[in-house]
């Protein structure tokens, strides 16, 4: 059985002279205070800009949430004479019956908790600092696992919005023991476009994109539907290839200064004075780890021009997290409110392991677009 957490009780031993100190209820004190003052936690990601965050709630399946959001969950593309696979709760059934649970964990060697305890153990440090070094330890293990989580849902969400609305996973980009998955947010099929032309240096340089009137062209299908564009999602490769556009620099510069890049400020104005809705940068880049090493991934597919309408598109919906059902005794839990559940249990040699502190963040969390219908694309690679 895990030991009990050195952060759960951390006045004793090495700490046993300093004031007493509960870590864990410090979090989770903040983690209150986040709630209570409705702002993002640690700092905004993506999806707290886009989707709002829907109660926790028991036993919500993703067969329930097709019903209610239209949107599917695809099976997995077989061989021939391929055997449906078969992952016990872990696999493709997992996924068409309930809520993904997404996680993962953070080891702290007794070699760092070494370093740590010389600070802690110095004379020349007084206590007040003593302990706001401990609190940033666990602070930082904690916050490096619950924005993991929402990198997760960062992934599946920008994902979807650049492949006219559909998410893959692979156990390759997930992990080894990870589940393979498409779902498919049903966006319908009259609003994806698809560029007479490709978008290239060469094309701009020609002046044969006709860049803004493609884009009105879109702006105005939606108002038509009564959709009010907020803004255009694009790569900054694609961005590059507007500020170079021939056609664009001479209509914003005139023939004289033709040549120059169009300064983002002009070119900002620009979309203004022609009806189009501010554009947005994707810029997000995650790493996945295996066997300690690490890969960046881009979530975002570049062939795509994505139309958002304004205001929140969707929500995230929580189920209970499995340990808040079935909790472990010597295991230390901080509730996010969210969904999102941090954990912390400690090894060593009487589990027969290496001494070491673990930091686990764990949910069952689903991104949902639930205005799929008023979200347009226009591809523009790779035609």
């Amino acid at each position: 059985m895990a030991n009990k957490s050195i952060f759960a009780d951390a006045q004793n031993g090495l700490l046993r002279n300093l004031k007493p100190l509960d870590l864990i209820g410090f979090m989770q004190i903040l983690f209150d205070k986040y709630e209570e003052q409705e702002v993002a936690k640690f700092s905004e990601t993506i999806v707290d800009r886009y989707l709002t965050m829907n109660p926790v709630q028991m036993g919500l399946t993703a067969e329930a949430l097709m019903g209610q959001y239209h949107f599917r969950i695809m099976a997995s593309v077989l061989g021939a004479d391929s055997k449906m696979p078969l992952r016990g709760t872990t696999g493709f059934s997992a996924w068409t019956h309930e809520i993904p649970r997404i996680g993962h964990a953070y080891p702290m060697p007794a070699s760092r908790l070494r370093q740590l305890y010389s600070v802690l153990e110095s004379i020349r440090t007084t206590d007040a600092a003593k302990i706001r070094r401990l609190q940033e330890t666990i602070f930082n293990n904690v916050q490096e696992a619950y924005l993991g989580c929402k990198d997760t849902l960062n992934y599946i969400f920008l994902q979807a919005l650049s492949n006219n609305g559909v998410a893959r996973f692979t156990p390759t980009l997930n992990n080894p023991q990870g589940v393979e998955f498409a779902i498919d947010y049903g966006m319908p099929t009259e609003n994806k476009k698809v560029s007479n032309i490709e978008w290239n240096i060469a094309n701009a340089n020609a002046g044969n994109l006709n860049i803004f009137e493609q884009l009105q062209d879109i702006v105005r299908e939606m108002g038509d539907k009564g959709i009010s564009v907020g803004e255009m999602m694009m790569s900054p490769a694609q961005f590059v290839l507007l500020q170079r556009d021939k056609t664009i620099r001479k209509m914003i510069y005139g023939n004289d200064r033709s040549s120059a890049l169009v300064t983002i400020p002009d070119l900002n104005a620009a979309l203004t004075q022609y009806g189009l809705p501010p554009i947005t940068q994707i810029r997000f880049r995650t790493a996945i780890e295996k066997d300690g090493k690490r890969t960046l991934v881009d979530p975002w597919n570049d062939d795509y021009i994505v139309f958002l309408p304004t205001g929140k598109i969707g929500e995230i919906q929580p189920a209970v997290e499995d340990s808040d059902l079935i909790p472990e005794e010597n295991v230390s839990y901080i509730n996010s409110n969210d969904g999102i559940k941090v954990s912390q249990w400690s090894v060593g040699d009487s589990t027969g392991q290496i001494p070491t502190e673990f930091t686990q963040a764990a949910g069952r969390l689903l991104p949902i677009i639930t205005e799929i219908k008023g979200i347009y694309t226009l591809k523009v690679k790779n035609l």
